[in-house]
């Protein structure tokens, strides 16, 4: 039996979610050259009771957390080359997922606590996938878990570059 549960999220959050979402490729310098290329992606992870973060890569290595609560982080990957190369390698492979996504215009966030939204932007629209980690390993899912492994690999990345910071600040 799934537990779903709606998230309290203020207007900073859904702007910011909303502005990743429909971000142009112009907007960040990007000039795409296939319709696969994937220039930006947006992951909604639940992240505890209550807690959504939304990981927004963009294709110049920027890389952003939102959470439901307002709260951010940004402007790592600017300072952190390892973050800035995760963000980019996720973007550049995801292209390989798009067979299991699904053109959308509707960006609604997750209800289910073990459920992932995954966002990929591409000239021809945004294409969404669900991935739930529990279940990403099994056979006929293997390009969710590729996509898994590539988003956690910038959310790793994201970790260490947080801890480089505060042991600067020391």
């Amino acid at each position: 039996m799934a537990n779903f549960e709606r998230y309290n999220v203020c207007e900073p959050y859904l702007l910011a979610r909303i502005k990743a979402l429909r971000m142009p490729p112009a907007v960040i310098g990007i000039k795409l050259t296939d319709d696969k290329q994937v220039y930006s992606a947006v992951v909604d992870i639940p992240m505890g009771r209550g807690l959504l973060g939304t990981l927004v890569c963009l294709a110049n290595g920027a890389v952003n957390i939102y959470f439901n609560n307002g709260a951010q982080i940004t402007g790592l990957a600017a300072n952190h080359p390892a973050l800035a190369q995760a963000c980019r390698s996720f973007l550049a492979s995801a292209g390989q997922s798009l067979p299991v996504c699904e053109r959308t215009s509707v960006f609604d966030i997750p209800m289910n606590p073990s459920e992932h939204f995954v966002h990929l932007m591409t000239r021809k629209g945004v294409f969404k996938t669900v991935v739930n980690p529990m279940t990403a390993a099994s056979e006929e899912d293997k390009m969710r878990a590729f996509l898994l492994h590539l988003y956690q690999k910038v959310m790793n990345e994201v970790q260490t570059a947080q801890t480089k910071e505060a042991a600067s600040r020391k």
